[in-house]
């Protein structure tokens, strides 16, 4: 039954401390909890905080080389299949978030409703 459920990523998500120790290496960043769910199976994610040291003005600045890596580490990991959903989110100094989408153009970012990392596979030149 446990091996059922974490094929399905039904079990709790794991810490992913070979992307979150290299993440908080970056100039701003604070602290990284993000983790992984589904094992590259049906329902896979990205999930967690990034916090940064900048304020809202800043944030999107900073959260765009990090969120290079990250996507980098997502294609290594999944290699380059982009359908595993983006649920993080980064904070600001001064209590300000952005979501990794407002990275991409006004097309795509605008989209309601989840959003898979095959997005940014093509926005970083990895597809």
């Amino acid at each position: 039954m446990i091996a059922a459920l974490a094929g399905c990523g039904r079990l709790l998500p794991s810490r992913t401390d070979s992307l979150n120790d290299p993440v908080e290496e970056f100039e701003h960043v604070t602290s990284s909890e993000m983790e992984t769910s589904g094992g590259g199976t049906m329902r896979t994610s990205l999930r967690g905080d990034i916090r940064f040291d900048v304020d809202e003005e800043q944030l999107l600045d900073a959260l765009d080389p990090v969120w290079r890596s990250v996507v980098e580490y997502i294609f290594e990991k999944d290699e380059g299949f982009g359908s595993r959903t983006v649920l993080v989110t980064a904070h600001g100094a001064d209590g300000s978030t952005v979501e990794p989408r407002e990275l991409l153009g006004s097309e795509v970012a605008d989209q309601f409703g989840s959003l898979s990392f095959i997005h940014f596979f093509e926005h970083y030149g990895l597809a």
